[in-house]
């Protein structure tokens, strides 16, 4: 289970460069296996809501969209009626279980 964190460099490193897309996972893990929609994270996380859905899909120049959580495979988009909800995928919750047990993202 934890190999994957150290075998694939473009998440460690959007994760180690990216405190909203921290949070993000954060309160998408403790709410899994519900979704959520952007400004339910923004207000848990205390973020506006234009930079959660920077870390979650990217966004021009400050939030790479190779490096967004969804084109990582940490997020999962489910479009209702026209509205986008996020869900933690299966890797998504791995690599939460591996920061909670490693505390390698201590203080984020």
């Amino acid at each position: 289970m934890n190999s994957f964190i150290y075998h694939d460099p473009i998440i460690t490193r959007s994760l180690r460069k990216s405190r909203v897309r921290i949070q993000i996972l954060s309160h998408l893990s403790k709410i899994y296996p519900k979704m959520s929609y952007p400004n339910e994270i923004a207000r848990s996380a205390g973020v506006a809501p234009s930079n959660i859905l920077g870390g979650l899909r990217g966004m021009g120049n400050r939030y790479n969209g190779n490096s967004s959580l969804v084109e990582m495979g940490l997020v999962e988009v489910i479009e209702t009626n026209g509205d986008a909800f996020y869900k933690l995928t299966e890797l998504g919750k791995e690599i939460c279980e591996y920061m909670n047990t490693e505390k390698c993202y201590d203080g984020r």
